[in-house]
């Protein structure tokens, strides 16, 4: 339906600049793809598979979003919709492509990308993570395996005047899930890589694994350019083991019982050598986590660690002032020379949170916990094609900038300060995006 749409000529044609802008837009974005799909597939399935992309960006619904039925009426119109849904299934069924094209697709961007960012003196940053995608009430589906229940743990939080829940883990049916964004400072974020993986059954794998080959993969085709910004899940030995196999440059938060060495403090955990150093800068910033300022303090140290003791590192420890938050521990590999540089790796981290409002988004706006295919391959492929919505989202939040105030005034208006006040959400966006593509799918349905 939305390639009719796009191809229809007519002047006469009830459709707004708006849709025809997105439209246009989707279709540029997706045409490398789409010849690469050409070459391998039939061209309807070809065209399927734009209109399911444009269908996912206009269906908004976070436990029905990815269900086949309801995609089905966005493909033939909603008077055939079991005739949209097997459409869908035919492409997802599909042996002549694999996730591992849409994977392929992300990394050239990148690759593109970073170049940019070199050419304008930033530092592209890489930005690591893990979370979860939980299928409570699923049993019999393929490729799953046990995770920790993120949902648990806030369902239970002990909060005051009800029962005590229980302490011990939530563990739930689901598969994992390892993301990359490719950003720099002050800059909106890309997808680099989107892999989701299980550790039972014919498709198990290792987290580890997925790194590195990911690590593999830069150092062949762009070597030691960027910056990998990873959180505490990532503190260990292996960590540093392969950043240093594969030349890479990281910026780690590390656990303060993590012991390091120091020429002259000797062997000691993170938190008890941190103590000998004085903050050597003061400055106030902002914690979008929590949406406040605080005043917080830096100091940095050259170290090592134990089994790498030839490989110089460095400890930057940021306090809050106030002592309203623990201090920060953050090891990096760049040389530490000025106080300039130590602020640079702490904002560097800081913006490690645009990460996690990844995985909110996905799972709360765009239903990734909600395909319920029963083959893995099939689901992959779907997933795929979630996460390339959710870059294009964020490219047009990076090269339209000035355009979207307007688009939203028109086609998602909001009153009072807080909407004022604060930046776009990419929430916003993609509701008023439904809403510009849905009232063209209802003018086509008219007019056909």
């Amino acid at each position: 339906m939305f390639r009719t749409i796009l191809q229809n000529k007519d002047k006469n044609a009830s459709k707004s600049r708006a849709s025809d802008f997105i439209l246009e837009r989707g279709h540029r974005y997706l045409h490398p793809l789409q010849l690469r799909l050409d070459a391998l597939i039939d061209t309807r399935l070809v065209s399927t598979f734009y209109d399911l992309f444009m269908a996912i960006l206009v269906f908004r619904h976070n436990r029905m979003g990815l269900l086949l039925s309801e995609l089905g009426g966005y493909i033939c119109g909603l008077s055939h919709a079991p005739a949209g849904t097997k459409r869908i299934s035919n492409l997802l069924r599909c042996k002549k492509w694999s996730s591992t094209l849409i994977d392929d697709f992300f990394f050239e961007r990148s690759r593109e990308r970073i170049k940019s960012l070199q050419s304008n003196g930033q530092r592209p940053l890489l930005l690591w993570d893990e979370s979860k995608i939980e299928k409570s009430e699923s049993w019999f589906l393929e490729g799953l395996c046990s995770v920790e229940s993120s949902k648990g743990k806030r369902l239970t939080k002990i909060r005051k005047g009800f029962y005590k829940p229980p302490t011990q883990r939530i563990c739930v049916p689901g598969f994992h899930w390892t993301a990359t964004l490719l950003s720099a400072l002050g800059q909106t974020p890309s997808v680099c890589q989107m892999s989701w993986w299980t550790s039972r059954g014919k498709y198990q794998e290792v987290g580890t694994n997925i790194i590195f080959r990911m690590l593999k993969k830069l150092h062949k085709t762009i070597g030691s350019s960027v910056l990998h910004v990873l959180d505490r899940g990532y503190a260990n030995a292996w960590t540093i083991e392969w950043m240093n196999e594969f030349k890479q440059d990281f910026l780690v938060r590390w656990k303060k019982t993590h012991l390091l060495c120091h020429s002259e403090k000797g062997t000691k955990q993170t938190h008890l050598l941190a103590r000998s150093f004085k903050a050597v800068g003061r400055k106030m910033l902002r914690d979008n986590q929590r949406k406040i300022s605080k005043y917080v303090t830096i100091a940095y140290t050259q170290v090592t660690h134990g089994d790498f003791k030839d490989k110089p590192l460095w400890l930057i420890i940021v306090r809050d002032k106030k002592s309203l938050q623990p201090p920060m521990y953050l090891l990096t590999s760049i040389a530490i020379t000025n106080t300039r540089l130590a602020w640079e790796m702490c904002h560097s981290y800081m913006h490690r949170w645009n990460i996690e409002q990844t995985f909110r988004c996905s799972k709360a706006e765009l239903g990734m916990e909600s395909p319920r295919l029963w083959f893995w391959e099939n689901r992959l492929k779907l997933l795929a094609i979630v996460a390339l919505v959710y870059d294009f989202l964020l490219m047009l939040l990076r090269n339209w900038s000035h355009w979207i105030p307007l688009f939203l005034r028109h086609w998602c208006h909001r009153t009072g300060n807080r909407y004022r006040n604060a930046s776009i959400p990419i929430y916003r966006l993609r509701l008023a995006i439904s809403h510009v593509l849905y009232t063209a799918c209802c003018a086509c349905q008219t007019s056909g």
